[in-house]
């Protein structure tokens, strides 16, 4: 199993050698990925050593080392569904589970509670990215779920390893963790050599998402020159249903491009038109009644003009009117 082992940390280095010089986008997230395979070549070659009981002051790293694996995985997935985001000094945060692993073994010592840590930080992580974490398109979405998976697996398999290994330390006899080396190895061979030969899940899914972005902009081009042109969000009535019938677009289509490109729903959207208009009409006639303005811009209500308004702008239309009033010697004669 040793040769297993230093073979793929072999090939996790590779691959993320590879991560690391591609050019195409989200480079973070790739970067973040190459990370991970890092993460797994330092992992292997201190499982064999373990194996073969030697070097134990650096084998001695190996629980913390696995415990950045989730982490890095997570911020890795979020940089692919959000490609605008940048690392902040907060995802230093990320940093707690490992740091109070490495206290926890300095302090009290080695023990079974750190595959539980290693096994609840998989969990945990995997967990909050697909509760936390929204993707943009389809492809980002089976990115997700292959991502998500793998936490999970590797939840799965350190938990029966747990339970194979109790009572003995001997790792060289460990069935499961020979099969979990054994599929890995096999995985990282499939991943390396499709990445390498532009298919397979990394590719499809960086070549998807461009195709994806780029869809995205024509829908959103046309959404704005129609809302600028025709006017629909006059109609009180407008939904995202008669929007699409009016583009000949799928309604999820619309529905999406909206939430992805704008990053807000399609009716507060819609109202964001409507307010415009509305602080429009405000400043060329500034003592016209509310009610009629209200109206000309698409809406029925009073009250869900207000809310709209205080929505888009923090204020309501009356104390916006009075702030943006211009005094009685800067109106034309």
């Amino acid at each position: 199993m040793t040769s297993v082992l230093h073979i793929s940390a072999v090939l996790c280095a590779i691959m993320a050698l590879y991560l690391v010089n591609l050019r195409s986008q989200p480079r973070l997230a790739h970067r973040l990925l190459a990370l991970v395979f890092a993460l797994f070549a330092a992992q292997h070659l201190l499982t064999s050593l373990a194996i073969l009981g030697l070097g134990p002051a650096l084998v001695w790293w190996r629980p913390t080392l696995a415990m950045l694996l989730p982490p890095a995985l997570f911020l890795h997935l979020r940089a692919a569904s959000q490609p605008g985001r940048r690392l902040t000094a907060g995802d230093l945060l990320h940093l707690a589970p490992p740091a109070g692993l490495l206290l926890g073994r300095l302090f009290l010592g080695d023990g079974r509670y750190l595959d539980g840590a290693i096994i609840a930080s998989l969990l945990c992580y995997g967990a909050y990215a697909v509760l936390a974490l929204r993707t943009r398109n389809a492809s980002g979405r089976r990115w997700k779920i292959m991502v998500c998976g793998w936490l999970f697996m590797m939840a799965l398999a350190d938990l029966l390893v747990m339970i194979e290994l109790l009572g003995r330390e001997d790792l060289r006899h460990s069935l499961i963790l020979i099969i979990t080396v054994s599929g890995f190895f096999l995985f990282l061979v499939y991943f390396l050599l499709t990445s390498l030969h532009q298919s397979g899940p990394l590719s499809w899914t960086m070549t998807r998402a461009r195709e994806d972005t780029a869809g995205n902009e024509v829908v959103r081009t046309r959404l704005e020159q129609h809302m600028a042109d025709q006017r629909p969000w006059l109609d009180p009535d407008l939904t995202v249903a008669r929007l699409a019938r009016q583009l000949a677009l799928p309604q999820r289509r619309v529905s999406e491009t909206i939430n992805d490109e704008f990053g807000v729903s399609v009716s507060r959207w819609i109202n964001g038109w409507r307010i415009a208009e509305a602080q429009r009409l405000m400043r060329g006639t500034p003592d016209r009644p509310l009610v009629e303005l209200m109206l000309d811009c698409g809406f029925q209500t009073r009250s869900n003009f207000n809310k709209a308004f205080k929505g888009v702008t923090g204020e309501t239309p009356s104390a916006w009117r009075r702030r943006n009033r211009q005094p009685p010697s800067s109106l034309p004669q």
